[in-house]
């Protein structure tokens, strides 16, 4: 089964994990000093209220331990530290202002405890959110070339395809599949072959746009999801993309060549994503039944343009 045959795109769910998880995206791409200036800010929200309900003999602990594990999230670890001490420090001041000897060495012994305590839980998190940050990105990028991984780039797919609707943009869904290249890690071994995919993957993503999609599929096939203005300018695009790529194939010194399925889409296309790649896959499969270094070009149904075909030898 070809890898678009069974493509399903990701649901997210809809519980409070989902909402804590977004929140927790959104904050760690917040600004450092915006983080910081907002973590003090609560801070001083919070002493001001633990001092007003100290006659009550209430305090707010748990809210100090709250800011600072929200904010240690956010903030890299040298900043998390620095916050660890000033939420130590302020939530002291209540204690201090009620005390008879406020500088007493119980009250020092008392400062220093949990200022360890603090700077012991912010080193939790940050180490945490290292570990997070690192999952997040494997789960996210193939480790080899960068690009997506297969479930996260068709998630990407659907966002876009929405998005270029609202905006009538003119998309470009392209498989790309490496020629002989399980020829190559029989002769010259796996190294070589992954050294020829991480020269493909880069060369080809410095070729696009950021807001373009990259993912691989799957062994030395790639697909592509790319924004153009128009119809003619996706054609010569396409041709560009592949000789850029087999030009940087030739540079590693292995006999590989590259097979491209391209399938235009303009605001008028009415296929899915699905259908856009099932397209794009089938030509490419046609184009590598011709030879090698094939590049194959069709119109979406639906687009407002004479289909066309164009085969390029590299």
């Amino acid at each position: 089964m070809d890898h678009f045959g069974s493509m399903m795109f990701w649901k997210g769910d809809s519980g409070f994990g989902t909402y804590l998880e977004r929140a927790m995206a959104r904050l760690a791409r917040m600004p450092q000093r915006t983080v910081l200036l907002g973590g003090i800010v609560f801070l001083a929200l919070i002493v001001t209220l633990d001092g007003a309900a100290r006659p009550l003999e209430v305090r707010l602990v748990p809210l100090y331990i709250a800011v600072l594990c929200i904010t240690s999230w956010a903030l890299r670890r040298r900043l998390a530290m620095i916050f660890a001490i000033i939420t130590a420090i302020v939530a002291m001041l209540p204690d201090i202002g009620a005390s008879a000897s406020p500088f007493g060495m119980a009250t020092i012994v008392n400062a220093l405890i949990r200022a360890a305590i603090y700077i012991f839980l912010a080193l939790i998190i940050t180490t945490y959110r290292r570990a997070y940050d690192e999952a997040d990105y494997r789960a996210m990028y193939d480790g080899l070339t960068g690009a997506l991984n297969k479930l996260p780039f068709q998630a990407a797919v659907a966002r876009q395809l929405i998005r270029a609707q609202r905006t009538h943009d003119t998309l470009i869904a392209a498989c790309i599949d490496l020629d002989g290249f399980k020829l190559i890690n029989a002769k010259y071994g796996p190294a070589a072959g992954d050294s020829a995919l991480r020269a493909f993957a880069q060369e080809a993503m410095r070729a696009i746009r950021g807001s373009d999609l990259v993912g691989r599929l799957g062994g030395d096939d790639f697909a592509f999801l790319l924004g153009t203005s128009s119809a003619d300018h996706a054609e010569a695009f396409v041709h560009l993309l592949h000789q850029r790529v087999t030009t940087t194939l030739g540079k590693t010194g292995l006999p590989l060549s590259c097979t491209i399925g391209a399938l235009i889409a303009g605001p008028e296309a009415t296929l899915t994503g699905m259908e856009l790649f099932e397209q794009a896959d089938g030509l490419m499969r046609r184009g590598k039944s011709q030879g090698h270094g094939v590049v194959l070009i069709e119109f979406a149904p639906g687009t407002q343009f004479k289909p066309s075909e164009v085969r390029a030898r590299a």
